[in-house]
């Protein structure tokens, strides 16, 4: 009798289950969630797609008689008003898109973890062959594989039906509610919240606790980064300009879009200074009296000193800007992405730290 011996595997050693597995694993946990969020993304793709088609015939006729230095349309104050009147729809849009990584941080990222301590299932998942590190770690990927080309792709869409406003002036994508949904930030601000959910799902244990806070922490930082952070970024490496002051005069901070006739076309103002005869910057209490007297004169003299930059070099006085040029859009959307991305791989990591501590 000939007896037959199976090759033992090595103390220690586990073979990764294939991905193709684990994405079968991963889609049969999260279905309903992932199910819902293609549902509730394809609802507000087609919402953009019918506000941008039906908008698409007017920009067309502003864009062929509204844009050149002398008007050829003598309604484009019309159709202006009329683009004003449209932004309703297209704002309740770019909230819809800012609430959607606080939703998917909430009912994806929270529960991830959380379902797993609460109801005590992690005895059997974290023993398997694949490890508790390398589980967590493809379920977290695959999850933000998805989200991400989802969001992407909405931000894409949006950024298409924003154009319009933004050549009009009515909406300018430098402003935080358009900063913030892009196809590069969008998907960031949904990595950040999913990352955040899995993190504070791993510390509470809890699922209700985890998708309180995750809502909590990941809406502050939106909150946060709309009010006070995307200025702040902006006004980084700001430059300086000697501006014309042909639509008046404005100084300290001014966070808007640039307008015609003050400031580059497509930039973004930061803030507005007035220099004196000998050059230096005159402070908030003298340049308010400056620009009182400048007025005054201006209501005196009537149409004849309607020109503020007339006025301000007559006086030896110069209205100075600082703005970011139009060309540094993406290289300051690529460091809020950078930023955000960087922030939910340390926060996925340390939930994986966690987890390996735990016994």
């Amino acid at each position: 009798m000939t007896a037959l011996t199976a090759t033992a595997t090595p103390a220690g050693r586990r073979h990764p289950v294939p991905w193709r597995s684990m994405a079968r694993a991963t889609w049969r946990q999260q279905r309903a969630a992932l199910i819902t969020l293609l549902a509730v993304s394809a609802a507000l793709a087609l919402a953009i797609v019918a506000g941008e088609l039906a908008i698409r015939a007017l920009y067309a006729r502003y864009a062929a008689g509204c844009l050149v230095p002398q008007p050829t349309d003598p309604n484009c104050g019309a159709i202006a008003n009329t683009f004003a009147a449209s932004t309703n729809g297209f704002t309740a849009l770019v909230i819809a898109l800012h609430v959607l990584p606080v939703v998917i941080g909430v009912f994806i990222g929270a529960p991830l973890i959380s379902r797993e301590l609460e109801s005590g299932t992690f005895r059997f998942t974290w023993t398997q062959e694949i490890g508790r590190t390398r589980y967590v770690l493809t379920t977290v990927t695959l999850l933000a594989v998805a989200v991400a080309a989802v969001t992407c792709a909405l931000g894409a869409l949006l950024g298409w039906y924003a154009h319009p406003f933004d050549v009009v002036g009515d909406e300018s994508r430098w402003q935080a509610g358009l900063f913030d949904t892009t196809a590069l930030t969008l998907p960031a601000w949904t990595l950040f919240a999913l990352a955040t959910g899995t993190l504070l799902g791993t510390l509470t244990g809890r699922i209700v606790t985890a998708m309180a806070t995750t809502a909590a922490t990941a809406g502050g930082f939106l909150v946060a980064a709309f009010w006070t952070l995307d200025r702040h970024l902006l006004s980084l490496g700001a430059l300086p300009a000697r501006a014309s002051a042909a639509v008046g005069v404005f100084v300290g901070p001014l966070n808007t879009n640039a307008g015609r006739g003050f400031g580059p076309a497509g930039s973004w103002l930061v803030r507005g200074w007035i220099t004196g005869p000998g050059g230096r910057e005159l402070s908030a209490a003298m340049a308010g009296a400056v620009q009182n007297r400048m007025y005054a004169a201006m209501t005196r003299a009537g149409k004849k000193a309607a020109d503020p930059a007339a006025w301000l070099s007559a006086h030896h006085y110069a209205l100075w800007l600082s703005y970011q040029p139009a060309g540094r859009f993406w290289y300051f959307q690529a460091i809020a992405a950078a930023v955000l991305v960087a922030l939910a791989i340390v926060f996925a990591l340390t939930a994986v730290w966690l987890i390996r501590r735990r016994g």
